[in-house]
């Protein structure tokens, strides 16, 4: 492009810009409260706003009410140090719907005067996508993990398949909620149907159980198999130890018998 003319360098970028799928600004910092100086056509298509309210305006028109203030104070920071900052975050268009922006700002020198360059592509879909196999992951979890109440003060739960450490998070989760809710003073994780990794699922119990005793409850493990056992008593650590049983009905007749 270097044999090109200037004017028409600049038009050829300009329309390259307004092509693109990504909405592009620039800002100019050394004016008052660091205004749009320059904005393409997918900017104006994402936003909703037209010239008058573009140009001469600080970006913040487009944030709102569930726009992240700790997100905007980390943009902030990183043009006050003249950085470049990548953030995603809830702005809205004029319509007032929001949308999820993927922002990145960079800082670029020219003739010594300073500018920033603001990237932004509108991620609502893949986050809301995301948000939703989250959820749909955390409801089959849930549906996986359900807590069986068997009398007043004992509470028991199967565990099946592969333990992950999502699936221990909701497990614990469940757990110190059924025990707050239902003041139950046992609790028994049979771990019959697990796929046992190691010091993996042992490490995990052993957190369940911390946090069990701290809100007043006790824990049991029942279902552990003999191969499970030497490993359990090859990985032991001081004074940390599961109190383990054969069966749920063994704990469960001990208990009712005391």
């Amino acid at each position: 492009m270097n044999h090109l003319k200037t004017k028409v360098k600049n038009e050829l970028l300009e329309s390259m810009l307004n092509g693109s799928r990504v909405a592009a600004v620039v800002t100019d910092p050394e004016l008052p409260d660091n205004p749009i100086i320059y904005y393409n056509e997918t900017f104006a298509q994402m936003t909703g706003y037209a010239e008058h309210e573009i140009l001469g305006k600080n970006c913040r028109f487009l944030q709102g009410p569930n726009t992240d203030r700790f997100t905007i104070d980390k943009i902030r920071q990183a043009i006050k140090q003249r950085e470049k900052v990548t953030v995603t975050l809830e702005n809205y268009r004029k319509d007032g719907t929001a949308f999820w922006n993927r922002l990145n700002i960079e800082p670029v020198t020219l003739d010594d005067h300073l500018y920033f360059i603001g990237t932004q592509t509108d991620i609502t879909q893949e986050v809301e996508q995301q948000v939703e196999l989250n959820e749909k992951e955390k409801e089959i979890n849930e549906q996986l993990l359900p807590i069986l109440p068997i009398d007043d003060h004992i509470g028991a739960v199967a565990l099946v398949g592969k333990m992950n450490n999502l699936r221990f998070d909701v497990l614990t989760s469940k757990l110190s909620h059924f025990v707050r809710d239902t003041r139950t003073r046992h609790i028994i994780i049979d771990v019959t149907g697990v796929l046992w990794e190691k010091n993996f699922v042992y490490t995990n119990l052993l957190m369940i159980q911390d946090v069990l005793r701290l809100m007043g409850s006790k824990l049991y493990i029942s279902g552990i198999s003999p191969k499970t056992a030497i490993e359990i008593v090859n990985i032991k650590d001081g004074d940390q130890n599961l109190l383990t049983v054969s069966t749920v009905q063994q704990v469960i007749q001990r208990l009712q018998e005391k």
